[in-house]
């Protein structure tokens, strides 16, 4: 067949994979789609998909084969997206993609097929020559099924792996969310109390330090910031928006060694001599002792403010 070369040449895009769309869009008629399908090189993985015999079957693969079955311009999408970017907790999701509405009507035998109105070219993006719905895009899929603490997280995963940021965060919830979409009013909400400047935290202890604040009443705390006086002093892990106060969030088991106690107290001397006074709680304290953390909290910033009132 004179197109053998061409249709080698895709299938090699495509992790050993062609679509009888694609085929047919080649000017294959049904007659020579149908002797691919029977001939010694291909073998049908659906009835929308061939795949190289001598090709070897992976996730990249199968990933490939669920996009391909459902349609031109399809994306894999929600759990099977967030796997495909990274994302922990995800290995196992069943296959989904998400299609253009009426661009097909077959079901597919591949994976659960979503049929939207507003899958824009933006929120489709290339993992390893697979189409997936972007970073953004899969947060608001999974927004509306996951627990909101869990959507949280992966949205705050994503953000730290610079998958995503404030910009496209906010860029992709207008564009999708609507009066009585699932998911939506959740989004809103993520993205109101982020905002373009927004550090995620970096691990569940420093989500459980942000918890006991939110659940005690207490402000918020910028993190990540850079600290000291005319000479930098270090990030901090947590630094009130409006005292000389910080607090820092340490392990058990990267803070404990002798080279570790040594760093941290000279550390700890810089950012002193700088003005500031800090607070340094430990994991068991942060997961288990919530109330001797606002205890020590409070009184540091009564002391504080007890003594920005004498000095004005």
């Amino acid at each position: 067949m004179r197109l053998d070369p061409v249709i080698d040449d895709l299938a090699a895009q495509q992790h050993a994979l062609v679509a009888t769309w694609q085929l047919r869009a080649l000017g294959l008629s049904d007659g020579e789609v149908l002797r691919l399908r029977h001939g010694d090189r291909w073998v049908p993985v659906s009835r929308r998909v061939l795949a190289l015999r001598a090709g070897v079957d992976t996730d990249d693969r199968r990933d490939m084969a669920a996009v391909l079955d459902a349609s031109p311009g399809a994306a894999l999408s929600h759990g099977a997206a967030a796997r495909r970017w990274g994302a922990v907790g995800f290995d196992h999701a069943r296959l989904e993609v998400t299609r253009h509405r009426g661009v097909a009507r077959r079901a597919s035998s591949l994976a659960k097929v979503h049929e939207v109105i507003n899958l824009l070219p933006s929120h489709i993006k290339l993992v390893r020559g697979v189409p997936v719905t972007s970073p953004a895009r899969t947060v608001f899929d999974l927004a509306g099924s996951l627990h909101p603490a869990r959507a949280e997280r992966l949205l705050d995963w994503m953000w730290n792996e610079h998958l995503l940021d404030g910009r496209t965060l906010d860029r992709t919830v207008r564009e999708l969310a609507a009066r009585g979409r699932t998911g939506s009013t959740l989004m809103r909400e993520l993205a109101a109390a982020r905002g373009p400047d927004y550090v995620p935290p970096a691990s569940g202890l420093e989500r459980r330090f942000m918890q006991i604040l939110s659940q005690h009443g207490l402000p918020s705390m910028r993190r990540q910031v850079d600290s000291g006086g005319e000479e930098w002093a270090g990030r901090v892990d947590f630094r009130d928006y409006e005292l000389p106060l910080v607090a820092e969030i340490n392990s058990e088991k990267h803070h404990s060694s002798l080279v570790d106690k040594a760093a941290d107290a000279a550390r700890l001397a810089r950012l002193e001599t700088a003005g500031l006074t800090v607070l340094v709680f430990w994991d068991t304290q942060v997961w288990h002792e919530p109330a001797t953390v606002i205890q020590d909290l409070l009184e540091a910033r009564r002391r504080l403010r007890s003594c920005r009132g004498a000095s004005g």
